[in-house]
């Protein structure tokens, strides 16, 4: 139906504000400006609002045409006729309306009508010149001159319109610390799309948001019963689906539905892989599909990748019926992906192929799962094999043998050498991992299956794991025999890459066993062979290796660099392990320097990353070197707890102190004991034992917990005054944070992007940190910048991290001057929104994100002005209402519509010279900038 004036919309429109200024200056350029995006994706509700937004600017008026319940091409022209008020319902008339004065006619849902409304629209544009049209369409209309402007998803602002929606359902409900989580992962799982998270905020009545998002895997069923003065097809998610489905073409449908098997993003070749058309193009209708905008496009750095929305995948998945085709052909894909990468894991291409299993990790799990539901046991025995070295190298053990454990268990038999190499591979996580028992089993199944083969590899990695196990329970003159064996039977078998790796494992046994020099000796040789190699895994963790040696002997500045950079390798390749052995020797080498703060922190990331792998053997060796800090401090209640936690640890585990770290924990709980009366110190001792690990780490001697689990040691509060708007600064107290004490650009670009995001996972502050970065590479830029802003701040529970989300902690005591602009703001203070407005948002900052929030907070301030000096001026004050004007035009010199209400201000108080001079000002300003005139709305102004 098509409607001449602008919709009255009766919810608010939430965010936006940075699409809206970009495609504000579109607009003012360009004559044809087409919004494009998914159903439901917010297309209508944006150009509404921009419209209304331009109004003033068009003295010919802003002229609705409304396409969505218009099916007959025939009726396009008619229905542009109505909106403009003609009688008559010819071209002819309608080019000679538009011909009058600049007008700008949006047209709104053009997908359905694409070519009828695409040659109107051209024939208009070229009759009409002061005519500009704004499109809304989930295609580009194709026209010369069109800019095509793609509406994102929501971002940060979908948890505000949830919110927004929910409290218009019911009046009552709030976001709180406990539910902002389970906000935040509804707006995730709807990937931002406006309608659905409209359609999710009606239920807040009846569930609580955990029950909404337990409930969104099957959103199609869920998200129904909009706005009832919506259009049909927006009242359901369904109903937006099938709308943007009954446009496509039989091969599009086709193509969509079998895409509908990838569980996340994808490459053409996979799309070529696994799609089957019969005679018709793949590429081509992958196009059609990318500009119908039921595809998205994920820019790489060198190739494209490609995902469906979630609520797009489940109902193009409905589509796909009964067919296996597409999910067999999406798993073998996979499987020849792993086998591919899993032989180029050990050489220069290593990070390469780490970082395409952990991009393509999603549909690899599908593919492992579908293999398992088929009964495929090779299959799927063959895709968890070959991902497990990866995952090793990453430091996540838990996933990998949980699927290798679950393919072991399936009936059906293996190929010999496929099954010892899963029984090895789950043994040695599970050892990793600190599970003796079902390692010890696991291994032992595994080297007799190479052994009746008459593989003697099997032999060498039972000696190498066989050294482990004597290295763990202390017995290091077994370890070395063991070890030592192993080293020859590789050189005998001529397996270069498994001999330098058991050189660098036997240097870590000889390391642990105190054997400083014959530590050496292994990793130096291990060095040369990894560098001949091009292996950065293993030279990122020789480093390390030769660090420690250097640590342990008391060699400062050698261990310092050494250590540094073992970490500096760890974050660049992703090793999870590397990188917290590094971790935790710079953090034992910063309690010497007496930097106690920084000691603890290190150690407690450290402790983060091997707790998070499993490593309970590690977690025992931390929690000793977290007893001596805070023994250091002195804490000493904090630190028997920590020794008690750390020996029932290694009680369960069957594991002693190593002997290179024996010296040290024995120093520090004998001191304790001496400064503690004999019951105390049991009392603590036994705290530790009964407590859990994150109750441990949070205890404080007065029985208070910390905000974050892993939060170490207390340090003083010093308050933070934190200034956004106009000079930026933080301080620390009162003293000023310059370049030195951020370190570099990133820390304090991630302070100020977690001041004003709510809690936010990790990728999420990678899309707009480092949009750039694979998953490996953001995972360790993430650690260190996340690292050096905590140093910065001076405590670690300025940003905490609850349900796999950072947020800076609001419950400290700060000040920020951008909180109390938008507090005033919301109260309606007007005043003090203007006063605490000293200039744009870090204007240093050049980021989207920080764009986006300066415009916001610009508009923010603009609106105030405007409304504060209408207010002054309709109370009998104009000479107020003056000032605001002049501050609005200081503030920004070519804002027209602050001179167009300054000129229309001077003209109703007479002063009809003054406004002629504010006039001349602006034609002046507008031509040394932009080289253009005042519109024509300013100029009608001081017509007669």
């Amino acid at each position: 139906m098509a409607v001449g004036d602008l919709p009255v919309r009766l919810s608010s429109f939430v965010g936006r504000e940075s699409e809206l200024v970009d495609l504000a200056e579109l607009a003012g350029v360009h004559r044809l400006v087409t919004l494009t995006g998914p159903g439901g994706g917010g297309k209508t509700r944006l150009a509404l609002t921009l419209a209304d937004r331009l109004r003033p600017l068009y003295s010919g008026g802003v002229r609705w045409v409304g396409l969505a319940e218009i099916a007959d091409a025939e009726v396009v022209l008619p229905a542009v006729a109505d909106a403009l008020g003609l009688p008559e319902a010819t071209e002819e008339a309608v080019t000679a309306k538009l011909a009058d004065a600049p007008l700008l006619l949006v047209v709104d849902n053009c997908e359905h009508l694409l070519d009828p409304v695409a040659r109107l629209i051209r024939r208009l544009l070229r009759a009409c010149p002061p005519l500009k049209v704004l499109a809304t369409s989930q295609e580009a209309l194709g026209n010369p001159g069109e800019v095509v402007f793609t509406v994102p998803p929501l971002g940060a602002e979908s948890a505000r319109l949830f919110v927004e929606r929910a409290q218009a359902a019911s009046y009552t409900f709030e976001q709180t610390e406990g539910n902002a989580a389970d906000i935040a992962s509804i707006c995730e799982r709807l990937d931002g799309v406006p309608l659905a998270i409209e359609l999710a905020a009606a239920w807040v009545p009846a569930l609580s948001p955990a029950q909404i998002a337990d409930r969104l895997d099957d959103s199609l069923r869920v998200l129904t019963g909009g706005d009832r003065e919506a259009m049909p097809r927006h009242r359901t998610l369904r109903g937006a689906l099938d709308w943007s489905w009954d446009l496509l073409s039989s091969p599009e449908r086709d193509l969509l539905a079998q895409l509908s098997v990838f569980p996340a993003g994808f490459t053409v070749d996979a799309v070529e892989a696994v799609a089957d058309l019969g005679d018709a193009d793949v590429l081509q209708s992958l196009s059609r599909l990318v500009n119908r905008s039921l595809v998205m496009v994920q820019q790489g750095d060198e190739v494209l990748r490609y995902r469906l929305l979630q609520i797009v995948r489940q109902y193009a998945a409905n589509q796909l019926g009964g067919d296996s085709g597409p999910a067999r052909r999406h798993a073998q894909y996979m499987l020849a992906l792993v086998e591919q990468a899993a032989g180029k894991l050990a050489g220069d291409e290593q990070q390469e192929w780490v970082e395409t299993l952990v991009q393509e990790r999603q549909s690899i799990r599908t593919a492992l799962r579908w293999f398992i539901e088929q009964g495929e046991v090779e299959s799927a025995a063959r895709v968890a094999v070959g991902t497990w070295w990866a995952a090793y190298l990453l430091g996540r053990y838990g996933e990998p043998r949980t699927w290798l454990e679950e393919v072991l268990r399936l009936p059906g038999e293996l190929p010999s050498a496929l099954r010892a190499e899963a029984l090895v591979a789950v043994g040695t996580l599970a050892h990793l991992q600190g599970d003796a028992e079902v390692a010890e089993t696991r291994l032992q199944e595994g080297f007799t299956t190479y052994r009746e083969a008459g593989d003697r590899s099997g032999e060498a990695m039972e000696l190498n794991w066989r050294g482990g196990v004597a290295m763990r329970r202390g017995d290091y003159a077994e370890a070395r025999r063991l070890g030592e064996r192993c080293v020859e039977l590789w050189r005998e078998l001529g397996d270069e890459s498994k001999l330098s790796r058991a050189l660098d494992f036997q240097g870590m046994r000889e390391l642990l066993a105190g054997e400083l020099d014959r530590a050496e000796v292994l990793a130096r040789e291990a060095r040369i062979r990894y560098e001949r190699d091009g292996d950065g895994e293993g030279l990122g963790w020789v480093t390390m290796l030769l660090g420690a040696v250097a640590h342990y002997r008391g060699d400062r500045l050698v261990a310092h660099t050494l250590l540094t950079e073992a970490r500096r390798r760890s974050e660049a390749n992703s090793q999870t392990a590397t990188l917290a052995w590094s971790l935790q020797l710079l953090g034992q080498e910063a309690r010497r320097d007496g930097d106690l703060d920084q000691s603890d922190q290190l150690l407690g990331e450290s402790l983060e990353l091997h707790n998070d792998s499993g490593n309970r053997w590690r977690v025992a060796s931390i929690l000793e070197a977290l007893a001596a800090t805070a023994l250091a401090r002195p804490d000493v209640p904090r630190a028997v707890r920590l020794l008690g936690h750390a020996a029932l640890i290694r009680e369960k585990l069957g594991t002693p102190v190593p002997a290179v770290e024996q010296s040290e924990v024995s120093e520090t709980a004998a001191a304790a004991r001496t400064a503690l009366p004999a019951e105390e110190f049991r009392l603590h001792w036994t705290e530790g034992e009964i407590l859990g690990l994150d109750e441990v780490l949070g205890a404080q001697p007065t029985g208070r917990r910390t905000s974050s689990p892993l939060r170490i040691a207390e340090s003083r509060v010093e308050p933070l005054h934190i200034v956004a708007l106009g000079t930026s600064e933080v301080r620390r107290n009162e003293t000023l944070l310059d370049a030195g004490d951020w370190g570099y650009a990133k820390p304090r670009e991630l302070f100020y992007f977690l001041l004003g995001s709510g809690p936010v996972r990790k990728d999420q502050i990678g899309a707009e940190l480092w949009p750039e970065a694979s998953a490996a590479s953001l995972r360790n830029s993430f650690h260190s910048c996340l690292h050096q802003l905590r140093r910065t701040l001076g405590r670690s529970d300025w940003i905490t991290f609850r349900k796999g989300r950072y947020e800076f902690n609001q419950t400290l005591d700060h000040t920020y001057d951008v909180a109390a602009l938008e507090s005033a703001a919301a109260a309606g203070d007007l005043q003090r929104v203007i006063d605490l407005y000293q200039g744009d948002y870090l204007t240093d900052l050049s980021a989207t994100w920080a764009n986006s929030r300066r415009q916001s907070l610009r508009h923010l301030f603009e609106q105030s002005l405007f409304r504060l000096a209408d207010h002054h001026y309709r109370s009998g004050h104009p000479e107020d209402a003056a000032t605001l004007y002049e501050r609005a035009i200081a503030h920004d010199p070519l804002l027209e519509t602050a001179h167009q209400a300054l000129i229309k201000l001077h003209l109703s108080t007479g002063n009809r010279a003054q406004a002629v001079r504010q006039y001349n000002h602006l034609t002046t300003l507008l031509a040394d900038e932009l080289n253009t005139t005042p519109s024509p709305q300013t100029t009608a102004l001081l017509d007669p």
